[in-house]
């Protein structure tokens, strides 16, 4: 298909196309002759990867390039693409995993990897959980390793069952969008699960010290057939 078909296919116009091309972060097109191109499947997934980035993500053009040409490197893997992934989406920078204010944090990470016998020394991930550590003690949400287990002990099948769901199949380009895509679920339902918890635990608090009535803010009753 030309430049303005795979326009009409992805709902990107032509001028920002020709951006991304002249950025480097999509293929140009494979000349037909001296005046046409022509795009095929695989620029159309890398298009629909850089719309998640952009508009999921806010990431920026040297983020996404950085991501773009991981992928289109020869040998490279499905996990160093899906780490590099986590990387862009939690937002981590890269000297966690040497500077020293985050030792301890670090250390509990390892443990709890340890204890769980949990793959993925180093990563993106780990440093992510030693960053979230400390912006947490930083409130006063100073997390210990059996506290971080018992987190664990909850999300360690659930993550199995996504990681199953997205499935290896299809281009880098597609498995990175829908691990992308899926990250920003999962962290959106994650926050929206813990938000629920912590209302009810404000509710409750409140009935038991007695200044809201026993029955406030109960949820409505099954819907009937």
């Amino acid at each position: 298909m030309k430049l303005s078909g795979l326009s009409r296919e992805t709902g990107v116009s032509t001028t920002t196309l020709k951006h991304w091309i002249r950025v480097g972060i999509l293929p140009p097109g494979r000349l037909r002759n001296r005046t046409t191109a022509v795009y095929d499947d695989r620029h159309a997934h890398r298009v629909r990867l850089i719309i998640v980035l952009r508009d999921l993500y806010d990431a920026s053009t040297k983020a996404i390039r950085g991501l773009t040409e991981l992928i289109d490197t020869d040998g490279v893997t499905t996990i160093e693409v899906m780490n590099a992934c986590q990387a862009l989406a939690l937002g981590v920078p890269e000297d966690i995993a040497s500077d020293p204010a985050y030792d301890e944090y670090r250390e509990r990470t390892h443990e709890l990897m340890r204890r769980r016998d949990w793959r993925g020394y180093p990563g993106a991930a780990e440093r992510g959980m030693a960053f979230a550590l400390a912006q947490a003690s930083e409130v006063g949400l100073d997390y210990d390793v059996d506290e971080l287990m018992a987190y664990a002990d909850a999300l360690e099948p659930l993550a199995g069952r996504n990681v199953a769901a997205l499935g290896p199949e299809g281009s880098p380009d597609e498995v990175a969008t829908r691990m992308l895509v899926a990250v920003n679920a999962r962290a959106k339902q994650l926050v929206a699960v813990s938000s629920l918890a912590h209302a009810a635990a404000s509710v409750r608090s409140a009935i038991e010290n007695g200044s809201a009535p026993a029955d406030i803010a109960r949820p409505p009753a099954p819907r009937t057939r």
